[in-house]
């Protein structure tokens, strides 16, 4: 390992765990570098700015995420402004990543630059001169022209970067998920994190679950969950009681059955308590339904010994 790499780990294992500011910078560094197929040895704040609005655009809009209890940081603030912007473009609340969310920014490139350059004056003033320092010494990772807003490698930093990519994206992952752990009380946080940058991250196919979800429907009658009214094979849809943006995971007691419509108006919205008493005795009469050689049975068991429906909801609601 070269002296460079050592720096970065010895700037990565100093810093302060207050803000993700820093991780996403030296994160977005990395992903730059990485996407790169020719040696580039020069990276501009605006670069790096879209990396960080990424972050924090699936961070915020996707996962929920809090970045800290107190006044929101300026790119948490205009990140923000992007979400609210292009939901009132789609007329929906409804989550999109940002590779999506993307193609509606750019319908309008003057509000778009506009919030990549304030991001990018952001950096200039403060992430982009302090990632460097540790305690009170400035380590020479890459040379900084705030005039120009970029950054300058030498064509063996760069190198070193691409060979340890990898192994600083998931030190810094890991930094990142340790700090939003002390803001949010959800679980998988550490996945979460990673998926900030990981766009061909996608919720998975429930059909699998459809099946044993319509053990407990008798006399061939499909009821949804939500309001009691009969629906047609055609229109089922599985969803999320605890909001999988939230769960960040498939779970048999967490799904029940309604219609697309339904399913699609209620998006990530918090569940009422009514709503989680009825699926907490939904998923006892569910498991008398089930063969217990099941792994589905073992799992909802499980969830009912340990209370999973009420420790998730506790959870969310703080």
């Amino acid at each position: 390992m070269s002296d460079y790499i050592r720096q970065w780990l010895m700037i990565i294992e100093n810093m302060n765990n207050d803000n993700t500011y820093k991780l996403a910078w030296g994160r977005a560094i990395l992903e730059c570098i990485v996407e790169e197929k020719t040696i580039q040895r020069i990276i501009t704040f605006e670069k790096i700015a879209c990396k960080m609005l990424k972050y924090y655009w699936n961070q915020i809009d996707f996962f929920h995420l809090k970045q800290s209890p107190g006044k929101k940081p300026i790119i948490v603030q205009e990140t923000e402004k992007c979400i609210d912007y292009v939901q009132q473009k789609r007329n929906s609340k409804i989550p999109i990543w940002f590779d999506k969310a993307e193609i509606y920014l750019k319908e309008d490139p003057v509000f778009y630059q506009k919030k990549i350059q304030k991001i990018a004056n952001t950096l200039t003033h403060d992430v982009s001169w302090r990632f460097m320092n540790v305690n009170g010494k400035s380590l020479d990772i890459y040379r900084l022209d705030l005039k120009k807003k970029e950054i300058i490698f030498t064509e063996g930093q760069i190198m070193d970067l691409h060979e340890y990519a990898f192994v600083l994206s998931q030190l810094l992952n890991y930094r990142w998920a340790q700090l939003l752990e002390k803001f949010n009380n959800c679980p998988k946080i550490a996945s979460k994190v990673k998926g900030i940058s990981d766009e061909k991250i996608r919720r998975n196919n429930l059909t699998k679950y459809k099946d044993i979800l319509l053990l407990q429907m008798k006399q061939g009658k499909i009821i949804d969950f939500y309001t009691g009214s009969s629906l047609k094979e055609n229109e089922i849809s599985l969803d999320h009681v605890i909001p999988w943006s939230f769960m960040y995971s498939d779970d048999i007691w967490n799904l029940v059955i309604t219609s697309k419509s339904n399913n699609s108006r209620k998006s990530d919205s918090i569940p009422s308590k009514n709503i989680i008493k009825r699926l907490e005795d939904r998923n006892i009469e569910l498991l008398n339904d089930i063969p217990q050689t099941s792994k589905y049975y073992k799992e909802l068991k499980q969830a009912i010994d340990n209370n999973y429906v009420e420790k998730f909801y506790f959870s969310l609601k703080l």
